[in-house]
């Protein structure tokens, strides 16, 4: 016997125009409804902002996972602010089997700094910066090794193939840096992901989509107290900011580079750093992060036998 609905809302996935299929289910449902924002854009046409809107109607609570969105939903959207709950992102908890350098030796990566960035691989990555960047940062760290992990996006690949990774993989080639950067073309588990993660030096996020509400692979890097170099997209400002990260400028590859040489000038900052994200990162376990729901969950259950009760 269900007692509440959660919607995880993302404009593609329900079918019909923005999505919109999704707004009958909810205006039919019988049970209270909580839903989970994963996309809220600053600059919504008029039918995403209906959605969200209706959406909100139908919802006891609606939960997004930055501060940053809140204030959208609420100046932009005219949700009311008491209706909405900033959960943040979860990251499972990983235990590693071994130290950085033992991962990194596993991983044929032994005495190399490590970039790296995973995830779906398409366009508004900008992956291609990075890469420019890593071949600026070598010239003085030869050590260096940008990792890309991840397969192309299944949308990407069905329209365009593999275009995008075949251009990143020219550039690789036309700046000569073959031994800088290596392409994990697979699905990554959990597991590897975390893997990946900690014997990584610098995580970077060269994103181009500047209204980004959130990205699950920096709220991975942020959960397991990485130094992170990124775009400054809606999330990362708000994940990076008091001292957390770095942020560099859009489709910026001296920018990037600047950054991450920064870092490895600069370890004991950079060691602050990933303190600063080891705290922050604490909040965002998947433990944690179920609670903040169960007490969301637990007053709306307390809240609906009142009314009955009334």
């Amino acid at each position: 016997m269900l007692d509440i609905v959660v919607i995880e809302h993302e404009y593609g996935i329900f079918g019909g125009r923005d999505g919109d299929y999704i707004l009958d289910f909810a205006q039919n449902l019988k049970k209270p409804l909580v839903t989970t924002l994963h996309t809220v854009l600053a600059k919504p046409s008029k039918n995403q902002r209906r959605i969200l809107q209706e959406l909100s109607r139908q919802s006891h609570h609606i939960v997004t996972m930055a501060q940053f969105s809140k204030k959208l939903l609420i100046n932009i959207y005219g949700i009311p602010a008491d209706k909405i709950q900033v959960i943040p992102h979860g990251v499972p908890f990983i235990q590693t089997n071994g130290t950085q350098e033992e991962l990194k030796c596993r991983a044929g990566l032994a005495g190399r700094t490590v970039l790296s960035t995973f995830g779906l691989l398409n366009p508004g990555k900008g992956i291609e910066y990075a890469i420019q960047a890593a071949a600026l940062v070598a010239k003085a760290y030869p050590d260096i090794i940008y990792l890309v992990l991840g397969r192309t996006h299944p949308c990407v690949k069905e329209n365009f193939g593999e275009a995008y990774r075949e251009k990143l993989e020219k550039l690789v080639s036309l700046l000569d840096i073959e031994k800088q950067v290596r392409f994990v073309d697979r699905y990554l588990t959990k597991n590897e992901i975390a893997d990946y993660l900690f014997l990584s030096d610098i995580y970077v996020t060269p994103y181009l989509c500047r209204e980004q509400a959130v990205s699950g692979t920096l709220a991975y890097a942020a959960g397991y107290g990485k130094a992170i170099v990124s775009t400054p997209y809606s999330y990362a400002k708000e994940m990076l900011a008091q001292g957390r990260g770095l942020l560099a400028a859009f489709a910026d590859a001296d920018s990037l580079a600047q950054c991450i040489l920064e870092l490895l000038q600069n370890p004991a900052k950079k060691a602050r750093m990933e303190y600063l994200m080891q705290r922050m990162g604490r909040t965002m376990l998947w433990e944690q992060v179920a609670w903040d729901y169960v007490r969301v969950f637990s007053g709306l259950q307390g809240q609906m036998r009142e009314d009955m009760a009334g």
